[in-house]
């Protein structure tokens, strides 16, 4: 996003930043962005007519507000309880500048993935996956890569390591399973080690594989 705000589309007025909560929620990963941008105009038809859309459509006594996400760009509504809620969280013109590096790292990080994907660079992806302290949207990009390069290799790091955060071990479930059927293996149900699908005798533990 530029630095100058974007405006409503529906009023015109610019918005304001307005600081994510700090739970998790939905898919477990929140927003994946420490701010919003938020139409707090009360005069904004699209806030003033929310109310009675609401009403009519769900019995809510509430409103929702425009939104627009910072690093997709995608629009959307946020629901209100009250004209006032929500205030208290929009941010001041000092925090910007923290909010626009950490805006930057995580574009930077998405460059430097894509440039891992590129080149196949799959140790350097697996890195940048395993980084507890990451971006959530970064290792889930950087998970899904993995599957789609289909290196058999990274299977066991991946099996043997639990991931802290839920959205990001189902991803990591998901792509070696992929990873598994693009090289024709599979995990021997009795010693977990990687043998391939049409196998009959495990090569690790000589054990029968019923079919």
């Amino acid at each position: 996003m530029e630095d100058r705000k974007p405006e409503c589309p529906h009023c015109g007025q610019q918005l304001n930043k307005w600081s994510t909560p700090t739970f998790n929620f939905s898919d477990g990963l929140g927003w994946c962005s420490t701010f919003l941008f938020v139409c707090f105009n009360d005069e904004c038809n699209f806030f003033k007519n929310s109310w009675k859309h609401m009403v009519e459509n769900y019995g809510q006594e509430m409103g929702y507000r425009y939104m627009l996400h910072p690093d997709s760009g995608e629009s959307s509504s946020l629901p209100v309880g009250g004209k006032n809620v929500m205030k208290g969280d929009i941010i001041d013109e000092i925090r910007e500048s923290e909010e626009k590096a950490e805006l930057e790292a995580r574009k930077k990080a998405f460059q430097l993935l894509t440039d891992y994907f590129i080149a196949k660079d799959v140790d350097s992806i697996l890195k940048m996956l395993m980084d507890e302290a990451g971006f959530g949207s970064v290792r889930l990009k950087a998970a899904e890569h993995l599957g789609e390069l289909g290196d058999g290799r990274v299977i066991e790091p991946l099996a043997n390591y639990k991931f802290s955060h839920e959205v990001v071990q189902k991803k990591v479930d998901e792509s070696v399973l992929i990873i598994h059927r693009k090289n024709f293996t599979m995990e021997c149900p009795y010693c977990a080690e990687v043998i391939k699908m049409r196998a009959k005798l495990c090569k690790h533990c000589g054990r029968e594989l019923t079919s």
